[in-house]
C-alpha cells in the first residue's frame, strides 16, 4: 500500500513539471508572437524564437508518454512479457518517447546554432545597400542535422527488437535484484545491435552540436548581447551539461521511481532553454513598461533613435586629424543621450521585422558606409 501511495506522488510530481514546462513553453511562444514588434524582441529574431519554444515543448510530449509508459509497466509482480498486448502498447509509447525528447534537443540546440550562424554572416560581411539575410537563407544547418537526426531514428526504430525490454537490474532503493521493464533509451540500457550503436550516435550527434555552439557563442561574444545572446547561450550549454548528467546518474537502478529523474531533467531542459533565451526578452518588456525606457545595461540597435558617431575620418571630432575615432552608438531615451562604443559593422547591421513576421538585415544609409 505505501508503495503504491509512493508511486501515485511520483506521478503527482512528474505531472506538475510536466504542466509547468508546457505552461513555459506555450507562454513564451504567446509572448514572442504578441510583442514580435517590439525592437527589444524583433532583435531576438522572432522566426527562431518560435522554433525555440516549440523545441522546448517536444520534449515533454515525450516525458507524458514516459509517465504513461511507467503506469502501464506496473503489471503483476512488475513484469509484462515484450510479446503481450500491453507490451506492444509499450513498445509504440518507447518510441514515441525517444522520438520527441531527441527531436526536441536537436531543435534546440540547432535553432541557436542557426540564430549564431545569422548573426555571424550578418556582422562579418562588408555593408551593402539591399543586402538581405533571412533566416530561410541560413536554415541549411538546422535541416542537415534534423534530416540526420530523423534517419536515425528511423533506423532505431525499424531495426533491432523492441524498445520496451525485460531485464534484471539491481534496485538501488531496497538493495536487491528485480526483473522489470523499461524503455531502452541508452546505449548503456541495451546490448542489442545495431541499437545500441544507433543511441550511440544520436547521443554522440548531440554532444557535436552543442560543441560547435558553444565555439560559435565565443565567437560572437563581443556583439551586442541583445542581438547575439551569446552568453545566455552559454551559460544555457553548460547549464544543461551539469544537469543532464546528474540527473541521469539518479535514474539508472533507482526503478519506477527512475520516472521522477527523467521528468526533473526533460523539465529542466524546457524551462532553462526558456529561461536563458526569452525569460531576459519578458523582463526588459515590463521594464520598459514600467519604467518608460530600457535599463541601462541594455543596448539597443537601430530602432530610428540611434545614430553612428565617429565612423567618417572627415567630419566629426575626427576631421583633419588623420585618425578615425571609435565609433559609437548613441541612444536618445527620454531627452537622455548614452553612448556605447559597438564595431562598425555592429553600429551598420540592424534587425527589423518586415513583411509577414520575417526578419530582414536593413543597413543604415549613413556616412559608416563610407569606410567600406
Amino acid at each position: 500500500m505505501s508503495s503504491s501511495v509512493e508511486y501515485v506522488w511520483i506521478f503527482l510530481i512528474c505531472i506538475i513539471l510536466i504542466v509547468a514546462a508546457i505552461i513555459c513553453s506555450v507562454g513564451s511562444w504567446a509572448f514572442v508572437f504578441y510583442y514580435q514588434n517590439k525592437p527589444i524582441v524583433a532583435m531576438g529574431q522572432p522566426t527562431f524564437l518560435y522554433n525555440l519554444c516549440f523545441g522546448a515543448l517536444l520534449p515533454q510530449i515525450g516525458i507524458v508518454f514516459g509517465v504513461v509508459f511507467t503506469f502501464l509497466s506496473m503489471g503483476e509482480n512488475g513484469i509484462i512479457t515484450e510479446d503481450s498486448k500491453t507490451g506492444i502498447i509499450l513498445n509504440v509509447c518507447c518510441n514515441f518517447a525517444v522520438w520527441l525528447c531527441f527531436l526536441g534537443y536537436i531543435v534546440i540546440y540547432t535553432v541557436l546554432l542557426c540564430k549564431i550562424y545569422r548573426i555571424m554572416k550578418i556582422t562579418q560581411q562588408p555593408l551593402r545597400r539591399g543586402l538581405k539575410i533571412l533566416p530561410r537563407h541560413v536554415l541549411w544547418p538546422f535541416i542537415l542535422i534534423l534530416s540526420l537526426t530523423v534517419s536515425l531514428l528511423i533506423a532505431w526504430s525499424a531495426t533491432g527488437s523492441s524498445k520496451y525490454v525485460v531485464a534484471e537490474y539491481l534496485d538501488m532503493n531496497t538493495d536487491t535484484n528485480t526483473t522489470s521493464g523499461y524503455c531502452a533509451t541508452y546505449p548503456t540500457m541495451t546490448s542489442v545491435s545495431p541499437t545500441a550503436e544507433i543511441l550511440s550516435a544520436l547521443w554522440a550527434l548531440i554532444s557535436i552540436v552543442q560543441l560547435v555552439l558553444s565555439i560559435l557563442a565565443c565567437k560572437i561574444r563581443n556583439i551586442n548581447q541583445a542581438l547575439g545572446d551569446s552568453k545566455r547561450i552559454l551559460g544555457l550549454v553548460v547549464f544543461q551539461l551539469i544537469i543532464t548528467p546528474i540527473c541521469l546518474s539518479t535514474a539508472f537502478n533507482n526503478g519506477k521511481t527512475s520516472i521522477l529523474a527523467y521528468a526533473t531533467n526533460y523539465a529542466a531542459i524546457s524551462i532553462s532553454t526558456i529561461g536563458f533565451i526569452i525569460f531576459p526578452r519578458m523582463y526588459y518588456v515590463w521594464y520598459e513598461h514600467q519604467h518608460g525606457h530600457l535599463p541601462e545595461n541594455v543596448v539597443m540597435i537601430g530602432g530610428g533613435t540611434t545614430t553612428v558617431r565617429g565612423v567618417n575620418q572627415n567630419t566629426g571630432n575626427g576631421a583633419s586629424t588623420g585618425v578615425t575615432p571609435p565609433p559609437h552608438i548613441m541612444n536618445t531615451i527620454r531627452g537622455s543621450t548614452k553612448v556605447n562604443p559597438v564595431t562598425p559593422l555592429e553600429a551598420g547591421a540592424v534587425l527589423r521585422k518586415e513583411g509577414e513576421g520575417k526578419d530582414d538585415q536593413v543597413l543604415d544609409n549613413t556616412e559608416q558606409n563610407k569606410a567600406y
